[in-house]
């Protein structure tokens, strides 16, 4: 069996069996992957440190069949909040579970590495809450199920700037009047403060240090189009969100 280097987030830690652990990574080099990492639940096990979640790693690992196996782990980074903040956790489990569930396993996609690392970073000192919605809208671009928010999804009519239109999950998008008559689809208000929220968030620059005001209805809202759809696609809760309900 092949054995790799990866520089790796950790997306998931499961228990398994009495002394095991199957972790759940996201690499730079082969996208998600699942690993068992045996005997890391032991007090002296030298990959217990490690495969702690939201660390980032280097690891090697063993290619399987149903799972890789972590043969080293060293830590390259610990973040602090994340680990210590239960609501910043909670939040950052969010991102996580998103990225679990929307991308493949073994599908390299460097671009996700970058940006999740970017987005854990963040989480170290930005409001949690904005830091989960900007991050999971922008994951969800490299999915191939990403939402129209600037066009409307039936006659692919570029809204204008001001304008109001409606948003329906089901019909997969933003949908301008005229279509909306049409369709007759279930749909809620999409005002263009919303839209310019939206689009200013797909467009955030990390690394740039600026400072994303967001109304309060504006956030709602926008958490409700992007949770709501995630939920109809999946056809289930995320759990991280039932765990967010509870704080």
């Amino acid at each position: 069996m092949a054995r790799y280097t990866a520089h790796a987030l950790v997306i998931g830690v499961h228990p398994w069996g009495d002394a095991d652990k199957v972790v759940e990574l996201f690499t730079a080099e082969k996208g998600r992957v699942r690993a068992a990492a045996f005997g890391s639940r032991r007090p002296k096990s030298t990959l217990a440190a490690a495969l702690q979640l939201f660390n980032e790693l280097d690891v090697s690992l063993t290619e399987g069949q149903r799972l890789d196996t972590v043969r080293t782990s060293s830590i390259q980074h610990h973040p602090k909040k994340l680990s210590e903040d239960i609501v910043t956790m909670a939040y950052g489990s969010f991102v996580a579970e998103c990225v679990s569930e929307f991308l493949p396993e073994k599908q390299p996609e460097p671009r996700v590495y970058d940006l999740l690392r970017a987005v854990f970073s963040a989480f170290e000192t930005r409001n949690p809450r904005i830091v989960a919605l900007l991050g999971v809208y922008q994951l969800m671009e490299f999915t191939g199920l990403q939402l129209s928010y600037e066009r409307c999804v039936r006659c692919g009519r570029l809204l204008s700037e001001a304008e109001d239109a409606l948003f329906s999950e089901s019909a997969g998008g933003a949908l301008c009047s005229d279509c909306h008559a049409q369709e007759g689809t279930s749909s809620q208000p999409y005002p263009a403060a919303l839209r310019r929220f939206i689009a200013a968030a797909l467009a955030f620059d990390w690394q740039s240090g600026e400072k994303l005001t967001i109304a309060t209805k504006d956030l709602l809202a926008a958490e409700a189009i992007l949770i709501g759809y995630l939920q109809r696609l999946l056809g289930h809760p995320l759990r991280s969100l039932s765990f967010l309900q509870k704080l």
